[in-house]
């Protein structure tokens, strides 16, 4: 059972490292995971608890945000790092006063998960998205020379 709830996530990410970075990727592997876990445990196969499942508010929105921190508005790495943290806290603090309906800004993660197992998903996700962009640093393809574009054969010709 483990093997469909971590193994697809784990298999969209390490592809996904290929074309997108850490946090884009992190996002995708969340929701494969979302979904996997929604078509394997709701009965009626439906989609609609996808959308409220803790796991947007507690890495979504942050990831979403750090994306955003870095692309459009310049921020340096440790700016970035403060933005994400910050929006996670606020997220996951509101959350917490949504589910147990007290304000819980210290101990605001068992306001929002049964347990601290809740949190492996993530970390591994995390793990993955950081050694796959190592990795594709490192990674070289090697393309038959069938496989290249037009544009790339005219570039070849014209240096």
């Amino acid at each position: 059972m483990e093997l469909l709830i971590y193994g697809f996530p784990i298999f969209a990410g390490i592809i996904g490292s290929r074309y997108l970075g850490r946090l884009a990727n992190f996002c995708l592997m969340i929701v494969v995971f979302e979904l996997d876990m929604a078509l394997i445990f709701s009965g009626q196969n439906r989609i609609d608890s996808f959308i409220f499942m803790p796991y947007n508010v507690v890495c979504m929105i942050p990831a979403v945000a750090g994306i955003i921190g870095d692309k459009y508005l310049g921020l340096r790495k440790l700016a970035n790092t403060c933005l994400i943290i910050g929006v996670f806290y606020i997220g996951s603090v509101l959350l917490a006063f949504r589910n147990r309906g007290k304000f819980l800004p210290l101990s605001f993660l068992t306001g929002i998960f049964v347990s601290a197992g809740a949190l492996v998903p993530p970390l591994l996700f995390i793990l993955v998205a950081l050694l796959g962009y190592r990795l594709r640093l490192q990674w070289h393809v090697v393309e038959e020379p069938e496989t290249y574009s037009i544009r790339d054969r005219m570039n070849e010709n014209s240096h």
